[in-house]
């Protein structure tokens, strides 16, 4: 083929038909142009089916954290309305100068600052950074997911854990002044439930540890309602590219 061209082109400058020589050779180069463009539109075609494949993977991935955060944080909450509950009674107990004291009262105090540490899951997306946030052409669910995993759920865990740990740490130093030893944080019977009542030592670590809660169930509230929402955003934005 090559040949069969070379001969024309000869044939044509022979012939001393420049002009026509001139077109050919132009519709020659556009010819190579055109294929050198069709070649590099198929490469790239296929380089971004490849980053779309080991995006659409990866995001399938951190949906399962964004899933199993969703679901910690929602048995937490459910546990914290019970432990808010069981100190807000408390609270209303002391209060009452008729109260009077029932070993129901003893679940009550050992409930009284219990807590669930909560730890982000997030493997996934670690694995996702490890590969390039870039991966993601989604902007706005980019900033989402950096948003959720780097900033909300670890500052639950950070500040909020430390925050209910010290809670913890004042209710154990309660338990050792002024309830019998042996038994289980989870049922505390007071040493002399009369004088707990006037005690505002100990009333005032009642009210503050019910407001530590409220505080908690507050921020995990939050956290809980922000995943949700990238939850979504991932859903909508697969549901568009793994077509």
């Amino acid at each position: 083929m090559i040949k069969f061209f070379r001969k024309i082109r000869q044939k044509m400058l022979t012939e001393n038909k420049f002009s026509k020589y001139l077109l050919y050779a132009i519709g020659e180069i556009l010819l190579v142009m055109i294929g050198i463009l069709l070649a590099l539109q198929v490469n790239n075609w296929n380089e971004n089916r490849k980053l779309r494949i080991n995006e659409i993977s990866a995001l399938k991935e951190v949906r399962r954290n964004v899933d199993q955060n969703i679901i910690l944080l929602k048995s937490f909450s459910e546990n914290d309305s019970i432990l808010l509950n069981a100190g807000e009674k408390l609270i209303n107990i002391f209060k009452d100068e008729n109260s009077i004291y029932n070993d129901s009262i003893n679940t009550m105090f050992g409930l009284l600052g219990a807590y669930d540490p909560y730890y982000v899951i997030d493997g996934a997306y670690e694995n996702l950074k490890q590969k390039g946030l870039n991966l993601i052409q989604n902007d706005d669910l980019k900033l989402v997911l950096i948003e959720i995993f780097e900033q909300s759920l670890p500052s639950l865990e950070q500040a909020g854990n430390a925050f209910e740990f010290e809670v913890g740490k004042r209710k154990n130093d309660m338990a050792l002044s002024y309830f019998e030893t042996g038994r289980t944080l989870f049922s505390m019977r007071p040493n002399n439930f009369n004088k707990l009542k006037n005690n505002q030592e100990f009333f005032n670590f009642l009210t503050w540890a019910v407001a530590a809660k409220r505080l908690t169930i507050s921020h995990r509230k939050n956290r809980f309602d922000e995943t949700n929402k990238a939850k979504y955003l991932l859903e909508k934005y697969l549901e568009e590219i793994d077509k």
